[in-house]
């Protein structure tokens, strides 16, 4: 196996760890804040995250979209990186195209978190087809 094909393999991975890593930012960080009324004349307040505050059934779906872009991602970079075959490339690619959709969707919500394993999955994307050319000739 030579530099391109592992750094494809190496990609695929970091787009997964980085992908996995967003979207459980996004579901257990604290990132909604609330403010309440009065209770004994003190005034409540305090933050959640996704999962308390209440999840819409659509953004299961997308969540789900996108973990099944980050699993096909790195099992096709890492199996492409071994055998070269095109059936990993192109399960590779269309991950990747899922991954891309959800990343443009997202773009006025959590998009940051989706962007790094986006663009790591677009890299190992480009090295797929790179080892090509390196081992057709």
């Amino acid at each position: 196996m030579n530099n391109l094909r592992r750094f494809e393999a190496a990609c695929g991975f970091f787009a997964a760890l980085l992908g996995f890593l967003g979207l459980a930012y996004v579901l257990f960080s604290p990132t909604y804040s609330f403010a309440g009324g009065s209770v004994g004349g003190s005034e409540q307040s305090g933050t959640g995250n996704l999962l308390q505050v209440g999840i819409q059934p659509i953004t299961l779906v997308f969540f789900c979209i996108f973990l099944l872009g980050l699993i096909g991602v790195v099992t096709g970079a890492v199996l492409h990186s071994r055998t070269g075959e095109n059936g990993w490339r192109a399960l590779l690619w269309v991950s990747t195209l899922a991954m891309v959709a959800c990343t443009i969707l997202a773009l006025l919500s959590i998009w940051a978190f989706l962007f790094p394993s986006t663009l790591f999955a677009l890299f190992a994307c480009m090295l797929s087809l790179r080892a090509r050319r390196v081992a057709l000739s």
